[in-house]
């Protein structure tokens, strides 16, 4: 009889503390739980705040087998997403990794829309693969290699924040941590890129000729209408200045440079005009 009662006693203690067990969570300072009950949730203990030192963490009751515990990150965390493939408005192809830095402010969205935590970090992974083409396609692929990627970055993240906020994650931050060609692409990247570079060299060298020519012309216009209104002004100099250039074509062409002989008589008129007769 006392071994039935004591077996008794054992059962009904083992049994409270194994319920008390149950209905008790202790919460840490570094995350935030959400109390469900049949799916919902019904209260957040530990929740984030924008002013420090708010924390809430500690020993929590719940009912057990009726209400259970989600725990979601109260600081910052992160997520990575590798080889996002990124096609640059100069057509050239990129495998892109691409490092989020998420925060949940608020919990409750994070449980209910996100179904729960990892669910909903999936999900913004999933966003990222979705939308990194249509952010980051629209600068060359050499700009997503320098700093700052012509603000190609800054869009993304701006993107995906939109995408994240239903789920109650925040994105913080977001960096390209690397970018490659893929595999059989660099040959053919590099010949691209030579090719635009020659093309516009081309064209700048055409530019440039067209608009020294067009100097040259306009020089020459204004050259000949000077030189008309001096003949008429001056007759005297008008002469002495065509002296002058028949001398420049005679002896002073590159293409004649110590090769041209004259011989003038000292009655010439080419020389009168050198010494002012």
């Amino acid at each position: 009889m006392a071994n039935s009662r004591t077996r008794a006693a054992l059962f009904v203690f083992g049994t409270a503390a194994i319920l008390l067990g149950l209905s008790v969570s202790a919460v840490p300072e570094g995350r935030q739980a959400v109390v469900t009950r049949m799916g919902e949730p019904v209260r957040v203990v530990n929740r984030w705040t924008p002013v420090a030192g708010t924390g809430g963490g500690g020993l929590i009751l719940h009912l057990p087998l009726v209400e259970r515990v989600e725990w979601v990150e109260r600081g910052l965390f992160g997520t990575t997403a590798e080889r996002l493939p990124v096609t640059g408005s100069d057509k050239a192809p990129l495998l892109v990794d691409a490092s989020a830095t998420l925060r949940a402010f608020d919990p409750v969205k994070v449980v209910a829309n996100g179904g729960g935590a990892d669910k909903a970090v999936a999900q913004v992974n999933d966003a990222l693969r979705a939308i990194a083409q249509q952010e980051l396609g629209q600068v060359p692929s050499g700009q997503l290699l320098q700093p700052g990627t012509g603000g190609a970055t800054q869009r993304l993240r701006a993107a995906l924040d939109a995408r994240a906020r239903p789920l109650g994650l925040q994105v913080v931050d977001l960096r390209l941590t690397g970018a490659v060609f893929p595999e059989g692409e660099l040959q053919q990247t590099i010949e691209r890129m030579e090719g635009e570079r020659a093309r516009i060299a081309a064209a700048e060298t055409e530019n440039g000729a067209r608009e020294a020519e067009r100097i040259l012309m306009a020089a020459r216009t204004d050259s000949a209408r000077m030189l008309g209104s001096v003949a008429g002004r001056d007759p005297a100099f008008y002469d002495f200045f065509r002296a002058i250039q028949s001398y420049e074509v005679v002896f002073g062409g590159t293409d004649r440079k110590n090769k041209a002989t004259i011989i003038l008589g000292p009655d010439s008129e080419y020389l009168k005009q050198f010494r002012g007769q």
